[in-house]
């Protein structure tokens, strides 16, 4: 099977994928400095949401879902992923700020 180039290689989904989860947690952290966490979660989740189905409707394949499947993948983004980030985000704010200090030796 020849390797995928371009923007289906998986070493380039891979690498977009780690940059973006890595950057998620001092990209959170910052951001509950300014809004309460519930609308940190909903802004990241809500556009992550929004993008997706914009990818679906461009990229996505056009055969029909299993009846139901809708519902089951709305409840699981609400309870799997908003819910679990909401706590994350109250988790940082809950957090004290901290500030690391260099000190150079004398």
């Amino acid at each position: 099977m020849p390797a995928k180039k371009g923007v289906h290689s998986p070493y380039l989904m891979l690498s977009v994928t780690m940059v973006l989860w890595g950057s998620a947690f001092a990209s959170s952290k910052s951001v509950v400095a300014y809004v309460p966490h519930s609308v940190a979660a909903l802004l990241r989740f809500g556009g992550a949401a929004l993008a997706l189905l914009v990818a679906l409707y461009f990229l996505g394949d056009r055969r029909a879902a299993p009846k139901g499947a809708g519902r089951r993948a709305a409840l699981a983004g609400v309870l799997g992923v908003f819910a679990y980030n909401s706590a994350f985000f109250w988790g940082f704010r809950s957090l004290p700020r901290s500030t690391p200090e260099f000190s150079s030796p004398s």
